[in-house]
C-alpha cells in the first residue's frame, strides 16, 4: 500500500469520525427536543377535551336542577323541580352533543386512549348515553326517578373525568423526570461519541507514527551511518510504500558505492603488484637466459644416448615455459584477451604436468593424471587456462604433506560440459577460508599474495565456466599423516556462444 493511500485512509477515518460525531449530536438534540415537547403536548391534548367534557357534564346537571349535583340533599328531595321547558331540553341536548364531541376529540388524540385507557372512554360514552336517556325520560314524563338516574350518571361521569385529570396532572412531573433521563442519555451518547473520536485520533496517531515517523527515523539514522563511511549498514525495509522503496534505493546505492570502492582498491593493489611483477620479471629474465644457454651447451657435450640429455631437454622446456609466464607477467596490468579455440585436452594436460613435475618431485608429492574420461577437444585459451589450472595444482602441491598425492581428474560430464578436478591430501579448508578463497588478496599461506586463485576464477568465468572448492569426506583408509583433503572442481562448456572475451587484471 502506498503512502498516499495510507494518508487517504487516515483522512477518511478522521472525516468519518467528525461526521459521525456531528450526526449523533444533531440527532441527540432533536431527540431531546421531541421527547420534551411530546410529553407536554400529549398531556395538553388529553386535558383539553377532558376539560370541555367535564364542563359540558356540569352544565347538563344544572339543566336537570338548580343545585345540579346537589340532588341528593334533603331539601332537593323534598322539593323536586318540575320538568323544564323545551328550551332547557334543547340546551341539554346541545350539551350532550358537545360532550360527545369532546369525547370524540379525546379518541382522536394519539395518546388519549393510552393515557385515559380504552375502557375509560367506553365507560364515559356509556354513561353519557345513559344520562341522556334518563334525561329525555324526565323531560318527557317528569319522572323524578329518571332525573335522579341522570344526575347520578352525570355525577359519576364528573368524578371519573376529574380523576383522569388529576392523574394526568400528576404525570407532568413524571414527564419532567423522563426529560431529565433523556438528557442524561444524551450526555452519555455525546460522551461516547467524543470518546470514539478520541480513539480514532489515537489510532491515526499510532498509524502515522508507524507508517511515517518510524520509517523516516530509520532513513535519518541510515543516512547518518552512511555519512560516517560505514557502507555495510543496511536500513530495515518493512513494507513496500514510498519510504520503504527509498530505503531500498539507499541500501542499493550503499552497496554500489562499497563495490566501487572495493574495485578501486583492488585495481590499485593490482597495479602495485603489476609494477612489482615487472621489476621482478626483468631481474629474472637474464639468469633464465644464462641457464638456458648453459643447458644448450651441455647438450653438445653429452652423448646422445646419455640419460642426462633428457634432463637437459626438460630444463630447456621448463625455462621456455617460465619465460613465457614472465612475458605475460610483464603485462599483468594490461587488458588481456581470451581467445577460445578448439584445443586437444590430453597433450595440453601432459605439458602442464611436465612443467609442474619438478616442483612436485622437490616436495616429494606424487602427481597423478586421470584423463580416461576426458573429451578429445574443448574450446579454451590454452595459455590463460593453463595459468588458472597451474595456480590450483600449485596450491595443492604446497598444501599436501611429503609423500602425499595430488590427483588431476578430467572427464566429460555430458554432451555440453567437461570438468577438471584437483584433489590433494592436505588438511582441508577452514570455513572462513572456504567462504573467501577466491577473494583477491585473501591468503592463508605465509608469503602468499592472494591473487592466484582470484585470477584463476576470472579466467574460468571468461571461459563461461565455474570453479568451486570443497572438503573431501574423511576416509579411514588414508595414509597416516595425510588429512581429509580438498577438491577444486572446474566446470567448463564443450561449446561456447562466443569465441573471444577480455579480462582485466588491473
Amino acid at each position: 500500500m502506498s503512502l498516499k493511500s495510507r494518508f487517504a485512509i487516515l483522512l477518511v477515518l478522521l472525516g468519518g469520525a467528525v461526521v459521525a460525531n456531528l450526526a449523533i449530536s444533531v440527532w441527540s438534540i432533536g431527540l431531546l427536543d421531541r421527547e420534551q415537547r411530546w410529553a407536554s403536548e400529549q398531556i395538553g391534548t388529553v386535558l383539553a377535551p377532558l376539560h370541555r367534557l367535564n364542563r359540558a357534564v356540569w352544565s347538563q346537571s344544572r339543566q336537570l336542577g338548580r343545585e345540579g349535583f346537589g340532588w341528593f340533599s334533603t331539601e332537593a328531595e323534598a322539593n323536586p323541580p318540575a320538568p323544564t321547558t323545551a328550551e332547557a331540553r334543547s340546551a341539554f341536548s346541545d350539551l350532550q352533543t358537545a360532550a360527545m364531541d369532546s369525547l370524540a376529540d379525546l379518541d382522536k388524540t394519539a395518546s388519549g386512549a393510552m393515557r385515559s385507557g380504552v375502557n375509560t372512554t367506553r365507560n364515559i360514552r356509556e354513561r353519557l348515553q345513559r344520562s341522556g336517556t334518563a334525561a329525555e325520560l324526565w323531560f318527557g314524563t317528569g319522572t323524578e326517578a329518571a332525573r335522579i338516574t341522570a344526575l347520578q350518571e352525570l355525577y359519576e361521569l364528573h368524578e371519573l373525568v376529574e380523576r383522569i385529570e388529576a392523574r394526568l396532572i400528576q404525570e407532568a412531573p413524571l414527564a419532567s423526570e423522563y426529560s431529565v433521563g433523556v438528557r442524561r442519555r444524551l450526555g452519555i451518547t455525546l460522551a461516547a461519541s467524543v470518546l470514539l473520536v478520541g480513539l480514532f485520533l489515537l489510532l491515526a496517531d499510532r498509524l502515522f507514527r508507524r507508517w511515517v515517523l518510524v520509517k523516516a527515523e530509520l532513513l535519518r539514522r541510515g543516512a547518518e551511518v552512511f555519512g560516517t563511511g560505514d557502507l555495510s549498514h543496511r536500513i530495515p525495509v518493512r513494507g513496500d510504500d514510498e519510504l520503504d522503496r527509498a530505503a531500498g534505493r539507499l541500501n542499493e546505492m550503499a552497496g554500489t558505492i562499497m563495490a566501487m570502492q572495493a574495485e578501486r582498491i583492488e585495481r590499485e593493489r593490482l597495479a602495485a603488484i603489476g609494477e612489482m611483477a615487472r621489476r621482478v620479471a626483468h631481474n629474472i629474465r637474464n639468469p633464465l637466459a644464462g641457464i638456458r644457454s648453459l643447458a644448450e651447451l651441455s647438450m653438445h657435450e653429452i652423448p646422445p644416448n646419455s640419460p642426462l640429455a633428457d634432463h637437459q631437454h626438460r630444463i630447456i622446456r621448463t625455462v621456455d615455459r617460465f619465460g613465457g609466464w614472465l612475458n605475460e607477467l610483464l603485462s599483468v596490468s594490461t587488458v588481456l584477451e581470451v581467445s577460445l579455440r578448439p584445443t586437444e585436452i590430453r597433450p595440453w594436460l601432459t605439458g602442464l604436468i611436465d612443467a609442474l613435475g619438478p616442483m612436485a618431485d622437490d616436495r616429494a608429492v606424487r602427481l597423478v593424471l586421470d584423463d580416461a574420461g576426458a573429451p578429445a577437444t574443448a574450446p579454451m585459451d590454452r595459455r590463460h587456462l593453463e595459468h588458472a589450472v597451474s595456480a590450483v595444482v600449485t596450491n595443492a602441491i604446497e598444501i599436501s604433506p611429503r609423500g602425499g598425492t595430488v590427483t588431476i581428474r578430467v572427464r566429460e560430464v555430458d554432451a555440453d560440459t567437461w570438468d577438471l578436478c584437483v584433489e590433494d591430501d592436505g588438511p582441508g579448508i577452514g570455513e572462513e577460508a572456504l567462504a573467501n578463497l577466491f577473494r583477491p588478496y585473501f591468503t592463508t599461506k605465509k608469503g602468499g599474495t592472494g591473487i592466484g586463485l582470484a585470477i584463476a576464477q576470472r579466467v574460468v568465468r571468461e571461459h563461461h565456466g565455474t570453479i568451486r572448492a570443497e572438503n573431501l569426506p574423511f576416509e579411514p583408509s588414508r595414509p597416516v599423516g595425510t588429512g581429509p583433503g580438498a577438491r577444486f572442481r572446474i566446470e567448463l562448456p564443450l561449446a561456447t556462444a562466443g569465441t573471444s572475451a577480455t579480462i582485466s587484471q588491473e
